[in-house]
C-alpha cells in the first residue's frame, strides 16, 4: 500500500511518514512545493541511514495519487488542501490528524472550526473521499523517532465503516500503537478538543505524555494484517467508483 502524506514537511506530518516507512508502507510525502518535499526526505534518508525508508517526495498533488492519503497540514489548511486534490482522492480513504488548537497566554485552547472539527470541515471539501479522524494525541517529537516504540491509544472515527477498517489497520500495524474504533466522525469534535488538555499537560509538568485507556482486553483489538488493509483499501475504492 502507498500511503501519501499531504502537507507532510511539519512536525506531524513528516514523523507519521517516517513511522509509517519504517514499518514497511511506500510513503509519498507531499508538500506545495515538491523540492520542499525533496529536502525533507533527503533529511529523514540521512538521518535514519540503517533504515530501508521507501518514502519519496511528491508536490501535494501527486502525493494524492497514492491508496490511502493522510491529511497532515495545519488545521487551517487543512480542508483547502484536501479540495484542491479532491479529484484524485475520490473514492479514497482520506485520514485527517489535525486538532484546531490556539495558545492564549499560558493555556491551550481548543478552537471550533465551522464544521465542528477539522475532520468534518475535510468531509465536505471531499465530499467523495471517506474521510477517517485519526493520530489527533500522538505526540510528533516521539512519532518521528523510529529508534524508540511509541506507546499510545488513537482514536479512530468514520462515518464510512470500511475507512474506519482501513485506518484501524493502519494503526495497528506500528507497534505499541493500540487503535481503538471510536464511533462516527461527530466524535472528531471531542477527540480533536482533547489535545489542548494533553498540552497543556505536557507543558505544566515538563513530560510529553500520551493517552492510555484502562479496562480494554488485548483481543478486542486484534492488529489487522497488511493484506485485510489492502482489501479493506480496495473495497473502498471500488465503492467510491
Amino acid at each position: 500500500m502507498r500511503i501519501g502524506v499531504l502537507g507532510a514537511t511539519g512536525p506531524a506530518g513528516r514523523g507519521l511518514a517516517v513511522r509509517l516507512a519504517s514499518v514497511g508502507y511506500d510513503v509519498v510525502i507531499g508538500s506545495r512545493s515538491k523540492y520542499r518535499a525533496m529536502e525533507v526526505v533527503d533529511g529523514l534518508h540521512a538521518k535514519w541511514p540503517g533504515h530501508e525508508l521507501a518514502i519519496e517526495a511528491a508536490d501535494n498533488a501527486g502525493a494524492a495519487e497514492a491508496d490511502v492519503v493522510v491529511i497532515a497540514t495545519p488545521w487551517d489548511a487543512a480542508a483547502t488542501t484536501a479540495a484542491s486534490a479532491q479529484e484524485a482522492l475520490a473514492g479514497k480513504v482520506v485520514i485527517s490528524m489535525a486538532n484546531a488548537l490556539a495558545k492564549v497566554g499560558h493555556e491551550f485552547q481548543p478552537l471550533v472550526p465551522p464544521r465542528g472539527s477539522v475532520a468534518a470541515s475535510v468531509q465536505a471539501a471531499v465530499p467523495r473521499s471517506h474521510v477517517a479522524a485519526a493520530f489527533h494525541h500522538v505526540p510528533a517529537k516521539e512519532l518521528g523517532d523510529i529508534a524508540h516504540p511509541i506507546e499510545s491509544d488513537v482514536l479512530v472515527c468514520s462515518d464510512h465503516p470500511s475507512a474506519t477498517e482501513t485506518t484501524l489497520g493502519i494503526v495497528s500495524s506500528i507497534p505499541d500503537l493500540r487503535a481503538l474504533d471510536s464511533g462516527e466522525l461527530s466524535n472528531a469534535a471531542p477527540i480533536e478538543a482533547f489535545a489542548a488538555v494533553l498540552l497543556q499537560v505536557n507543558v505544566r509538568y515538563k513530560t510529553r505524555v500520551a493517552l492510555r485507556f484502562t479496562g480494554l482486553e488485548d483481543g478486542l483489538t486484534t492488529p489487522r494484517s497488511p493484506e485485510a488493509i489492502r482489501a479493506a483499501a480496495e473495497r473502498q475504492k471500488v465503492a467510491g467508483q
